[in-house]
């Protein structure tokens, strides 16, 4: 009987060294050893960066190695505290508003430690009412109801704020309603008319379906240079073109904000699953290109920009050294936005 509770001992006594062992190689494992799913944060269905985001995980999916998953919520003011907890992996929102959250500037209450994945093409946004509203002009702003901030995207004010400013506006000067989302509820406000001006991006799901059923107009902005230097106080502001028909809503050819888009990656993402997601994206461009037209001007050339105001993550630029075209100049300005 001694005996055997010695062997018994003995073979336990190895197990528990074989599993040690096992246990103690995966340690030291790189952290995407195991990786099988790619969690994207984009904003909620009816956006632009909605399709964005579904378009990667389509991709990432078919391409990259990992099964993309997309998490739709009301904004990157809900997806970054889950970056922290590590449930988000990637994100997709505008320049601005990552850079503020990245330096843990208002309305942001901290920083986050968030990585340049890529740069993508952008969308334009503004200001749109109905189309049978008396309202001409976005001067006539002026004590109508508008949401004033998105607590799920706390980023929007900002933008918001830019837009009245254009005009000579501040949000005194209008009646702010308050609201947690951009786009959840936006067809109720709109339907019911319990708000005079919108907020949203051109060509959105919303806006396509609100133009379908009842009609939209969006406002173009005053490009004057006084008017524009006043939008650019708040933030750095980009104006482009849009032409008549283009989209819903854009009833005759207007100058409207254009926000590039980034994709963005936790900062203890590993770098090798950055490099997958790049490689993919690099890869199988066109595959973007065919789920939505928007997407085509998110191109290889466009990735890597001088321009940037977050740093890029080493698994970015790693992939990005490999394919010649990471620069000298883009060496300085990651060196410049890691010192800001």
């Amino acid at each position: 009987m001694g005996m055997t509770k010695t062997i018994l001992s003995a073979r336990w006594y190895k197990r528990l060294l074989a599993t040690l062992a096992v246990l103690l190689g995966l340690a030291v494992l790189p952290a995407s050893a195991g990786q099988k799913d790619i969690v994207i944060g984009a904003h909620e269905a009816g956006s632009r960066h909605y399709v964005y985001g579904a378009a990667f995980t389509d991709l990432l999916t078919k391409y990259s190695g990992m099964t993309g998953r997309l998490v739709g919520v009301s904004g990157s003011g809900v997806w970054l505290p889950m970056m922290d907890d590590n449930e988000i992996d990637l994100g997709i929102d505008s320049f601005f508003g990552l850079y503020m959250a990245y330096k843990g500037k208002k309305p942001f209450t901290k920083p986050y430690d968030i990585k340049l994945v890529l740069v993508g093409g952008g969308i334009n946004v503004g200001f749109y009412v109905r189309n049978s509203s008396p309202i001409t002009s976005r001067y006539q702003a002026r004590g109508k109801r508008m949401a004033s901030e998105y607590s799920g995207a706390p980023n929007v004010k900002i933008y918001g704020e830019a837009e009245l400013a254009n005009v000579g506006l501040t949000w005194k000067d209008i009646k702010g309603v308050p609201r947690t989302s951009i786009y959840r509820g936006m067809k109720d406000d709109f339907a019911e008319k319990r708000l005079d001006v919108f907020y949203a991006s051109v060509g959105s799901g919303v806006t396509r379906q609100l133009d379908s059923t009842i009609g939209i107009r969006f406002l173009g902005l005053d490009t004057t240079p006084k008017a524009l230097a006043r939008m650019r106080k708040v933030y750095p502001a980009m104006v482009t073109k849009v032409k008549k028909g283009s989209a819903p809503g854009i009833r005759s050819d207007m100058s409207l904000v254009y926000l590039p888009a980034y994709l963005v990656a936790r900062g203890n993402l590993a770098d090798d699953v950055v490099y997958k997601v790049i490689q993919a994206a690099w890869e199988q461009n066109a595959a973007l290109g065919k789920v939505d037209k928007k997407l085509k001007s998110w191109t290889p050339q466009g990735f890597v920009s001088p321009q940037a105001s977050i740093p890029y993550h080493p698994g970015a630029i790693k992939f990005y050294k490999e394919k010649g075209v990471w620069t000298a100049s883009m060496e300085a300005t990651q060196k410049r936005v890691k010192g800001n």
